[in-house]
């Protein structure tokens, strides 16, 4: 399965320290230009840009030309991109986390995963602590709902990587 990751989802892993459990999971990671434009960015958290350099044979950047679609251009470049390479990318896997392009990519029939999915994953089969990483992940500035947190405990709980 090809993994294709938005920035905000890479950005998170690396600020809780479980980044490295991408490449467990995965084994490498595609993302497309304009996230990749982004993790580089000298706006970014130097912690970020220091492990894209880092792992550079483990993160595939793929450019991609966006066609003009209404769906797409609401959206930031790099989600857009990212979507748009996961609906050419037969049985790959999108990471994002942000509401708006999650429900463009449900909308197109992508198979999408955010950091928690990943945190989940992760730790039922053992590359990482989940409450550790939860405990990490909830003193950032992360969107996370008391639903969504019981679900993703659940489905952890229960062995359950969905």
């Amino acid at each position: 399965m090809i993994v294709i990751a938005d920035t905000s989802p890479l950005n998170y892993a690396v600020k809780i320290d479980i980044a490295d459990a991408l490449f467990e999971l995965y084994g490498q990671i595609v993302v497309p230009g304009a996230v990749h434009a982004e993790l580089t960015s000298s706006g970014a958290p130097a912690s970020l840009r220091s492990w894209v350099e880092d792992h550079r044979d483990r993160i595939s950047v793929h450019e991609v030309n966006l066609p003009e679609d209404p769906g797409l251009s609401r959206l930031d470049p790099g989600e857009a991109q990212a979507i748009f390479l996961a609906q050419q990318t037969p049985n790959s896997l999108l990471i994002i986390d942000e509401r708006d392009g999650r429900a463009e990519a449900r909308r197109r029939g992508i198979n999408i995963t955010g950091l928690l999915g990943v945190i989940r994953d992760g730790a039922i089969r053992g590359y990482l602590d989940f409450e550790d990483a939860l405990k990490k992940l909830k003193e950032t500035d992360f969107r996370l709902s008391n639903e969504t947190e019981s679900i993703v405990r659940e489905q952890c709980r229960n062995g359950n990587a969905k």
